[in-house]
């Protein structure tokens, strides 16, 4: 059973762990906030998206429940319309616009312990309600900051485990380069102003300058379609677009470059808008977070990982060169690339050791 008592670091962890997944289903049900059939229908295809959930469910500013309850049993739509904001985390919620976890309080849906994490949803700076997600403390796993940085050691350590994957690779990542070339050229060259990708889910939210008020859901299919340029027509790069075609073929590469840099430290959801400037991240191992572009490209990836990551990440990289080596047939050139290995191994492990000290 999870601990009775949340304290600061034990919440720490859990929003570190649920606020990025329930960022992007509610910047997805942004869209279908108006149609509750389609709404239902998001929350149920994006249920499993929220590790250890048990109910999920819309609530509009008010505290009415919009949506059904979705569970992993299916849709019951007769909480419909529900009053909820007598409901404990509700208290705490108004006027908060940002990601928060309500104090444990008993469920009335199964009687027992409950968590309840929300998630504003907003559109263009309008706040529409919240996302809310309830968690049984008794399904919830055992979680302590010792024993986090023991999986992490772990993870880093165990040459096993470096096959096993944490980020799981979508067909969004496996068409990246190419999906990276078709939206610099539908935002450069087809008026297309704004872009959010979501790359669990595979696929891509796109804004048209000529019609701002809608957007288009792409899937990877219909990106990659050659047909896809024609779903656009042609026409000049805004002028008053605050960022150059030169920035947004670099922000793209970055989005790139973060979502594959790592199998447990990675960039979950990414957007782009060249009217404001601004690039949206959301990332798998923190909060999400608003930046201009220029301040984003000027970053390095030890700002966004630490150091500490990119020389593991080296290292593993390293390791796995190793163990590709070993298995080899040329015993020749095996020596000579396992001497150069093994020298940069020692090199990044000697430099570890005396940032320890330090």
């Amino acid at each position: 059973m999870w601990v009775k008592n949340t304290n600061g670091k034990q919440r720490k962890i859990l929003a570190t762990l649920f606020e990025p997944a329930m960022l992007e289903l509610s910047q997805i049900c942004v869209f279908a906030w108006s149609d509750l059939k389609l709404l239902d229908e998001v929350l149920r295809r994006h249920f499993s998206s929220i590790p250890y959930c048990h109910l999920i469910y819309a609530v509009d500013k008010l505290g009415r429940q919009i949506s059904s309850n979705i569970t992993s049993n299916g849709v019951d739509n007769s909480y419909r319309n529900q009053d909820l904001s007598r409901r404990p985390y509700s208290v705490s919620l108004y006027p908060k616009r940002h990601f928060l976890l309500s104090s444990v309080y008993i469920s009335q849906n199964t009687g027992r312990p409950c968590i309840s994490a929300m998630h504003p949803v907003i559109h263009e700076q309008q706040f529409l309600g919240f996302i809310v997600a309830d968690f049984d403390l008794q399904k919830l796993p055992v979680i302590s900051h010792a024993k986090t940085l023991s999986c992490q050691k772990d993870c880093l350590n165990s040459s096993e485990n470096f096959s096993q994957s944490c980020r799981v690779t979508s067909l969004f990542d496996k068409y990246l380069t190419d999906i990276q070339g078709i939206l610099n050229k539908l935002i450069s060259e087809h008026g297309v102003f704004h872009c959010a990708l979501h790359y669990a889910s595979a696929q891509a939210m796109l804004w048209q300058i000529n019609d701002p008020y809608q957007y288009s859901l792409y899937d990877v299919e219909k990106l990659l379609d050659p047909d896809m340029y024609l779903t656009y027509p042609r026409c000049s790069y805004p002028a008053k677009a605050k960022v150059s075609v030169k920035i947004v073929k670099q922000v793209l590469e970055q989005f790139c470059t973060l979502r594959l840099f790592d199998d447990r430290f990675y960039l979950r959801s990414g957007s782009l808008n060249i009217m404001n400037g601004l690039v949206g991240l959301s990332f798998s191992f923190d909060g999400s977070q608003h930046i201009p572009a220029e301040t984003f490209l000027n970053k390095d990836l030890s700002y966004w990982f630490g150091q500490a990551a990119i020389e593991d990440n080296k290292q593993i990289e390293l390791i796995k060169e190793k163990n590709k080596l070993s298995i080899s047939n040329d015993s020749h050139i095996v020596n000579w690339k396992l001497g150069i290995v093994n020298w940069e191994l020692d090199n990044l492990e000697k430099t570890c050791h005396i940032r320890t000290i330090r």
